[in-house]
């Protein structure tokens, strides 16, 4: 059943990588700036309240290589050819518990920076406000790597002692959560939405690969295909992808966060690293995470396991295996961001929102690094635990985990969210389903989740309940304005 469903996957992504739009053409002009982000307006809150959820949990699978992001063609198209070049071998689930190989670039991460942990992040402004109250800050998260997070923090005297770090999906950046930045601080949180390194605007500052006799970086415009690491990012590599990804959002909750309680918000690949992240930082039994949301995770990501054979394990430098297809690919951004929305094209605030996204996500994909990342995110290894071993942990510890899902997600479908719940069940875990609303529920119908996710954390924070508004129509349903929300566990 697992490899089913992985084929289906890969030949899907591959279909829509091969669509007339994705074609290839001219890479847009590699200007790369941050774009202004717009305002969000959404539909409002209904909500029902419905029996809990008992589901069955099927047997772990292999994880399949189906991104369920923006640019899911672009990851698992890649994921069918790598198929061919080798046979992963069958290798024993591991728990939570366990320690990766000593080839892990997690752990190499981690022992660089474990002397860093408790120190002061080099944070410094990152350009004008996002937008008003919105502040861009940099952080120099390793030399000569900056990452690029947008804070924005209650006013008066409303302020909480609670945060809620953001990641996003695939191929997007932290601005894509605007409105759920600022309804958090309402509730008087602080709330921050932090770029993925190699995604946004989260970059090394030079190239990291090779000089020439004048101390010049090499390569004709782009970064990253240098024949060796400069000297100022150490000799354990670089890599993007989710070994990075990982420790970057484990380090930027220690660093760079100072409020006590913190929760992870997560959409896509994004609740997928924050799931495994919020696991393994509760295994130390001192972590500040205090709780989980997840937007349609994704419970899968990637192809290659930790030490064991692959083509490549994603570490800078390399000469050029993606670079013409990444460029190919650029100009159908819009397409796949429209097929993984309900409604895109509503001929008002959904589909004026996704035409801004996917400039910004362009706009991210001209950085001279665009490529190189790319292809290192394709053959990073998976990290430990699995998604589905990270929620059975947090329940067990009885992390709240709230789940709030668009309906009609083409790529992440109900199933999914089923399954997610069944394991989140017995640690009071929480499910909520929004229809109109597909793979980015909190950028399609954002009212609607702002609503849901601030009742759940005011609830954890032990501040004045939200009531959850809505209308009861005939025959049961709920339904406010053009959004229906379903509580389902």
């Amino acid at each position: 059943f697992g490899s089913s469903i992985e084929s289906w996957c890969l030949l899907r992504g591959l279909a829509v990588a091969m669509l007339p739009d994705a074609s290839p053409r001219p890479a847009p002009a590699a200007t790369w700036q941050a774009l202004p982000d717009i305002a969000g307006t959404g539909s409002r809150l209904h909500g029902r309240t419905t029996s809990g959820l008992a589901q069955a949990r099927p047997q772990e699978t292999v994880a399949p290589v189906c991104s369920s992001v923006p640019l899911v063609a672009l990851a698992s198209s890649a994921g069918l050819l790598a198929a061919t070049i080798a046979q992963r071998p069958a290798r024993a689930r591991r728990g939570v518990g366990r320690t990766c190989t000593s080839k892990s670039r997690l752990a190499t991460a981690r022992a660089a920076s474990s002397a860093g942990d408790a120190a002061e992040a080099s944070v410094r402004p990152g350009g004008i406000a996002a937008w008003p109250g919105a502040e861009r800050f940099l952080w120099e998260w390793r030399p000569k790597v900056d990452v690029h997070f947008v804070r924005q923090s209650p006013e008066g005297d409303v302020r909480k002692d609670f945060a809620v770090v953001m990641v996003h999906g695939f191929g997007a950046e932290g601005s894509y959560y605007r409105s759920q930045l600022e309804a958090v601080a309402t509730l008087g949180g602080t709330a921050y939405a932090v770029d993925l390194l190699g995604q946004g605007s989260s970059w090394p500052s030079v190239d990291p690969t090779g000089r020439d006799a004048d101390g010049n970086t090499i390569g004709e415009g782009e970064w990253g295909w240098g024949d060796a690491l400069r000297e100022e990012f150490g000799g354990g590599g670089l890599a993007f992808g989710e070994p990075t990804w990982m420790a970057q959002i484990d380090e930027f909750v220690k660093r760079v966060v100072k409020e006590d309680h913190v929760y992870l918000l997560g959409n896509s690949v994004g609740g997928y690293l924050a799931a495994k992240v919020a696991a393994r930082a509760a295994e130390t039994g001192t972590s500040k995470i205090a709780g989980l949301a997840l937007a349609n995770a994704t419970p899968f990501w990637g192809w290659t396991q930790e030490g064991a054979w692959a083509p490549w394990d994603g570490r800078l430098p390399v000469r050029p295996v993606a670079s013409a297809w990444f460029g190919a690919l650029r100009g159908s951004i819009g397409q796949m961001l429209g097929m993984v929305y309900a409604t895109p094209k509503d001929g008002g605030p959904v589909e004026a929102r996704i035409g801004q996204l996917a400039e910004r996500i362009a706009a991210a994909a001209a950085h001279p690094m665009g490529a190189a990342a790319f292809a290192s995110i394709l053959f990073a290894p998976k990290q430990e635990p699995t998604y589905g071993d990270a929620l059975d942990s947090l329940a067990a510890r009885r992390l709240p985990v709230l789940l709030l899902y668009g309906e009609d997600d083409p790529w992440i479908v109900p199933w999914w969210a089923r399954r997610s719940a069944g394991r989140i069940e017995s640690g009071g875990g929480e499910y909520y389903a929004l229809s109109p609303a597909g793979h980015c529920p909190h950028h399609e119908s954002p009212e609607a989740f702002n609503q849901v996710l601030l009742a759940w954390l005011a609830r954890r924070e032990g501040l004045e309940e939200i009531p959850l508004l809505y209308s009861s129509l005939s025959g049961g349903a709920a339904k406010f304005q053009a959004v229906q929300i379903e509580r389902r566990l």
